[in-house]
C-alpha cells in the first residue's frame, strides 16, 4: 500500500526543546542538503526522500539532526502528517496535550485506535517514543495487518509482539541484529524517517544535493558547545596532522576538530577488526574459540601485530571484508588497505564504528558490544593513555591506541573508544595524529587532546590514571628488550615486550615503559 504524503513538515529545534512545533505551509528548502546527513548512512536516502516530498524539515536549513530522539507528539504528528492529514471528528482526552501542532494528530490517532495514551488523561507527548512504540503507531495505523512471528528474542511484551513481527516481514525494520530488535531504546529521527521510508516502500529519490561542509550543525544546534574553538586550536603545533571526532550520546552532539581529515588509522582499526570477529561469532551463535580469544586479548590489550592481528584481520576478510563491515555499521569513507595500519580513514568514521562497536546503533548485540567493552576497557596499564586523559572519579573507559612510524608520516599516534559517566551517559571519540617525531611526544599531544575533551564533557576533579603510574624510558632504535629490562629494572624483557607492543627490537623514537 502506498499512503498519500503530506504538506511540508518543519522542524525547529532549540536548547530548552529539542522539536518545537511543525510549521505549516511551508515549502521545502531542497539546497544545500543537510550537513550532518553524509553519504552511506543507512538514513541518507530516507532523509533526503522525506525533504524533497516536505514531510520533513531540519532544525535549520542545513541541519536535520539524525541522532537526535524523537517524541511521542513528533512521532505521531509525521505519521498523521504521512496519511494526508487527516481530519479527526472528536477531540482526545489528554490534558498533557496542549500545543497547537499536536491537537489534530493526537485526535485522530485517538480516534482511530493508534494510541490509547499513557493513562486514560495523558499522552505524555514530550516523553522519548520507544523503536516498539513506533511500531506500534505505524501497525495500527496500517489496520493491524497480520503477520508471521518475527525472531526477536526480546520482543516479549504482549503489545509488541504483532507490531514488531509486522514491522519485519514487510522490511520495515531489520533489528540490531538477527534476533535483537531493542524494543525500549528511544528512536532517533533518523531511525523514524527511515521506517516511514520504508513503509512508504523505498520511493526513489533524485540526486542528492553536495554537502555543504561549511556549517557546523553541532553548534548551531544550541545545546552543543564549541568545543574545538581558536582558543583551543591556537595551543596545538602546526608542524603535526591531528584530527579528532567527538559523539556525546547524552545530547545527540558531535564535535570535529579538522573535520573530514583522512589519515593512516595505525593500530586504531584494530577496533574494527575486533568488531569483525565479535560479529562472525554472534552470528555463528557461539562465543569467541580460545584461539580466537587469545589472539584478541594480543590485539587489543597489548597490540601485537604478527601474527594474532594479522590472522584475524584475515579471518574477517581482509581489506574487502573490512569494507563490508562499514557497510553493516554505517561507516562511510574508510579506504581500506592490505597492510591494515596503513588504513586511510577520518576520526569521524573510527567514532562511527566504535559508536556500534561499543554503544549502540550497529549490528551487535548486547552481548557483543559487553564483550567489547571488556575488552577494551582492560587494555595494559602502559597503552591505556589517550581516551582516559584526566578523567574524574567515577567514570569508566574503553580504548584501543595506535602508535607506530611510518615512513614520510612520522609517528603516527590515535585513540578511540568510550567514556562512560557516573548515571551510564556515554560519549565516544577519535583522536589521530601524523608527523610526531617520537611516540612520546605524539602521546602528549593525542592527551593533551583527549583531556581537553573530557575537562568540558564531565564534571567533578581529575583523578590520576593507570597510565600516570608509569615509568619510560626512550631507548635507542634497536636495544634489545633485555637492555630496556635492564635500565628499568623491576620487569623482564618477555613482559616489557608484551606489554609494549611486540615488536622484536625497540622502534626508534619509541617510548618503552613498565608498570
Amino acid at each position: 500500500m502506498i499512503f498519500r504524503l503530506a504538506a511540508s513538515f518543519a522542524m525547529a529545534l532549540t536548547a530548552s526543546s529539542l522539536l518545537q512545533a511543525p510549521t505549516i505551509g511551508i515549502e521545502p528548502d531542497l539546497s544545500p542538503r543537510f550537513s550532518d546527513v553524509n553519504d552511506g548512512r543507512f538514513f541518507s536516502e530516507p532523509i533526503a526522500w522525506a525533504r524533497a516530498e516536505g514531510i520533513v524539515r531540519g532544525y535549520s536549513q542545513h541541519c536535520f539532526g539524525p541522532e537526535i530522539t524523537a517524541t511521542r507528539a513528533e512521532v505521531m504528528a509525521v505519521v498523521h502528517r504521512t496519511l494526508g492529514e487527516p481530519a479527526p471528528t472528536g477531540d482526545h482526552p489528554f490534558v498533557d496535550v496542549v500545543a497547537e501542532w499536536q491537537q489534530a494528530p493526537v485526535a485522530w490517532a485517538f480516534e482511530q485506535g493508534v494510541t490509547t495514551g499513557t493513562s486514560a488523561e495523558t499522552f505524555d507527548p514530550g516523553a522519548p517514543a520507544s523503536r516498539a512504540e513506533t511500531a506500534a503507531f505505524l501497525w495500527r495505523a496500517t489496520g493491524r495487518p497480520d503477520a508471521e512471528p518475527s525472531e526477536f528474542l526480546d520482543v516479549v511484551r504482549d503489545w509488541q509482539i504483532d507490531p514488531v513481527a509486522w514491522l519485519a516481514a514487510e522490511g520495515i525494520a531489520t533489528g540490531r541484529a538477527p534476533t535483537t530488535f531493542d524494543p525500549d531504546s528511544p528512536i532517533t529521527r533518523a531511525e523514524l524517517v527511515t521506517f516511514l521510508w520504508r513503509w512508504q516502500k523505498s520511493p526513489d529519490t533524485d540526486s542528492l544535493d553536495p554537502i555543504d561542509p561549511l556549517h557546523d550543525c553541532d553548534v548551531s544546534l544550541g545545546i552543543c558547545s564549541d568545543l574545538f574553538g581558536d582558543g583551543f586550536l591556537g595551543t596545538l603545533p602546526n608542524d603535526v596532522t591531528i584530527t579528532a571526532a567527538v559523539h556525546d550520546h547524552r545530547t545527540g552532539c558531535w564535535y570535529h576538530l579538522n573535520r573530514g581529515k583522512v589519515v593512516t588509522t595505525a593500530s586504531v582499526i584494530k577496533a574494527q577488526v575486533l568488531a569483525g570477529v565479535l560479529l562472525q561469532a554472534q552470528e555463528e551463535g557461539r562465543d569467541l574459540t580460545s584461539s580466537e580469544a587469545a589472539s584478541v586479548e594480543l590485539m587489543m590489550r597489548h597490540s601485537h601485530n604478527r601474527p594474532p592481528t594479522s590472522e584475524l584481520y584475515v579471518q574477517v576478510g581482509g581489506a574487502a571484508g573490512m569494507e563490508t563491515l562499514d557497510g553493516r555499521f554505517g561507516v562511510p569513507g574508510t579506504n581500506h588497505k592490505a597492510r591494515y595500519g596503513a588504513t586511510l580513514s577520518t576520526a569521524e568514521d573510527r567514532t562511527i564504528l566504535v559508536d556500534g562497536l561499543l554503544v549502540n546503533g550497529g549490528p551487535l548485540d548486547d552481548a557483543s558490544r559487553t564483550a567489547a567493552w571488556t575488552w577494551m576497557s582492560g587494555v595494559n596499564s602502559v597503552q591505556s593513555w589517550g581516551v582516559s586523559a584526566g578523567l574524574p572519579e567515577g567514570h569508566e573507559y574503553a580504548l584501543k591506541n595506535g602508535f607506530y612510524p611510518m615512513s614520510a608520516r612520522g609517528w603516527r599516534l590515535g585513540t578511540t573508544g568510550a567514556v562512560r559517566d557516573r548515571n551510564g551517559g556515554v560519549y565516544t571519540m577519535t583522536i589521530m595524529t601524523e608527523q610526531n617525531t617520537t611516540e612520546a611526544d605524539g602521546i602528549a599531544l593525542v592527551e593533551k587532546v583527549a583531556a581537553h575533551v573530557n575537562e568540558r564533557l564531565t564534571t567533578g576533579e581529575q583523578v590520576p590514571q593507570r597510565s600516570d603510574a608509569i615509568t619510560c624510558i626512550e631507548p635507542a632504535s634497536g636495544t634489545t628488550w633485555e637492555v630496556a629490562a635492564s635500565v628499568l629494572g623491576a620487569i623482564d624483557a618477555p613482559m616489557l615486550r608484551l606489554l609494549n607492543g611486540g615488536e622484536g627490537v625497540v622502534l626508534s623514537g619509541q617510548r618503552v615503559c613498565r608498570p
